[in-house]
Order: structure tokens, then sequence, then C-alpha cells
């Protein structure tokens, strides 16, 4: 076993499908899961990574699995699996500058809280019957 694959596949089965947002508050609760995360580069270092502070403040090192071959700044969302403290990268995705102007911190802060505070957020129930009466897929 890698150990980038720790206790993935047992503790969180549905985590391929359904990735949560995360902020550096609530990290280390997910410890093991694939995660999303918000985060301003703030210093890359050669040999760890790089650095971002999150929407609630903190500073969390993104460990990649090759070294970097671009230049870094602004905003990403970081894909990866929760280490604790930081985060195994898998995929950094950069905010274009439009999205940059106008980031929902606080906005987004409270999703994260809200997803972690729920136990399983995208149960619907058993079968989905009773929570999806009434509704039909989409063509």
């Amino acid at each position: 076993m890698a150990d980038n694959d720790v206790f993935e596949d047992n503790q969180y089965p549905d985590n391929d499908e359904f990735v949560p947002y995360v902020t550096a508050g609530n990290l280390a609760q997910k410890n093991g899961a694939k995660v999303t995360l918000w985060g301003k580069v703030t210093k890359v270092s050669a040999s760890e990574g790089f650095y971002v502070k999150t929407v609630d403040d903190q500073e969390v090192l993104i460990r990649l699995k090759k070294p970097l071959s671009e230049p870094l700044e602004g905003w990403y969302e970081i894909h990866g699996v929760s280490q604790g403290k930081s985060v195994l990268c898998d995929e950094y995705v950069p905010f274009s500058e439009e999205m940059c102007k106008n980031i929902d911190t606080e906005g987004h802060k409270g999703l994260a809280r809200l997803l972690a505070a729920l136990d399983d957020p995208w149960n619907l129930g058993d079968d989905g019957s009773s929570a999806l009466n009434g509704v039909t897929a989409m063509e």
C-alpha cells in the first residue's frame, strides 16, 4: 500500500465521487481522505512543494508528487489527500484573474464548515424516493 492510500478506500468508501471542500481548520478531521482546498500561494519550496493561505487564514503545505515545472502565484483550488496538516496534491487548478477579483472567502469558509458538520451531506435517504418525490431527471 502506497503511503498516499492510507485508509482511503475503507474509511471513506464514497470519497471518489464526493470530494469535500475543507479549510485548514478541518483538514485534520479528513486525514487520509480526498479533499479539495482553496488557497492563495504564499511560498514555494523546491524540496517540499508550496504553501497556501486558506480562506480561514491559515497556512497549509501542499506536497507535490513531482517537482514544480512552473511558477505559482495567486489563488488555486487544490485536489489531493489530507495528511493532517498538509495535502498530498493530485492536481492544482489556478483561479482566473476574473475569479480572483471577487473571491467569497467567508462564503467558502461557511460551506466547508457546513460540509464538515454534516455526517453524510450527500445522503438523500435509503432509497431517495421520499426526498426526491416529484423530481425528474434532467435530459
